[in-house]
């Protein structure tokens, strides 16, 4: 039996990720579990009859819950959930604490990309999405303010630093993963190899829907200003880029 945790910023394709996951017939992954607002549980266990404790019973002993969730494997012997930036401190600490719960470590490249789209998100209160005539289709075209896109930026490298040199110091077993990779193969070979499961017998299918453009000309107001402010930076080629 195997037990992980998705460790990862906010909008850098966790979501992707879990579905990915969950698409393997012995891979239970669940969602934000210990989300503020709610209890999100794998997409496909998102009825009435999967229900592991109320949210101030997990707010009230978080480690109790999380055991739970272990415990509750619905025949799967791989079960997993992600926990992002600023989610419950006792269970970030419990997890990196735990030598038998392996990590995943799950970056973005483009920052940029992540900064705008946590942006959008926030706009639309739209943080995951898995119909396609659920998507909002007029999407919101942001200012980026080059201050608080580096305040971001920073945030995150925080967050990551934090990890990174946590588990490197415990020398616990983790995988590092990007979003710009989620969709190939090679990736998929390697996290299933790593939750140590049965080899998939066909490809590993997402079912969360791509919010925003691949094109940050298409979602940033003030595109030209911001390609003057970062010219030269180490930020120039990410805003110019293009998601394949």
């Amino acid at each position: 039996m195997t037990n992980f945790v998705i460790l990862a910023a906010q909008r850098t394709g966790s979501n992707l990720l879990c579905t990915l996951l969950n698409s393997h017939p012995e891979i239970l992954c669940h969602h934000e579990i210990f989300n503020p607002r709610g209890i999100y549980y794998a997409v496909t266990h998102r009825d009435n009859s999967f229900d592991l404790g109320s949210i101030q019973e997990r707010n009230r002993d978080p480690i109790s819950f999380l055991n739970r969730v272990w415990g509750a494997r619905c025949g799967h012997r791989c079960v997993g959930f992600k926990l992002t930036i600023a989610q419950e401190r006792r269970i970030l600490n419990h997890v990196l604490d735990c030598t038998s719960t392996k990590k995943i470590v799950l970056r973005r490249l483009n920052r940029i990309k992540t900064y705008v789209s946590v942006q959008i998100s926030r706009r639309l209160d739209e943080w995951e999405v898995y119909d396609p005539d659920e998507l909002v289709r007029d999407r919101p075209r942001i200012r980026v303010d080059v201050a608080r896109l580096r305040e971001h930026i920073e945030s995150n490298e925080r967050f990551y630093r934090q990890i990174g040199e946590s588990l490197r110091r415990r020398r616990h077993p983790f995988i590092e993963v990007e979003y710009e990779s989620l969709m190939t193969r090679e990736l998929h070979r390697r996290l299933l190899g790593f939750l140590a499961v049965t080899p998939a017998d066909s490809e590993l299918t997402a079912s969360s829907i791509k919010q925003n453009s691949a094109n940050l000309e298409d979602l940033v107001s003030n595109f030209a200003e911001i390609a003057d402010a970062l010219k030269g930076t180490d930020l120039e080629d990410e805003l110019h880029a293009r998601d394949h």
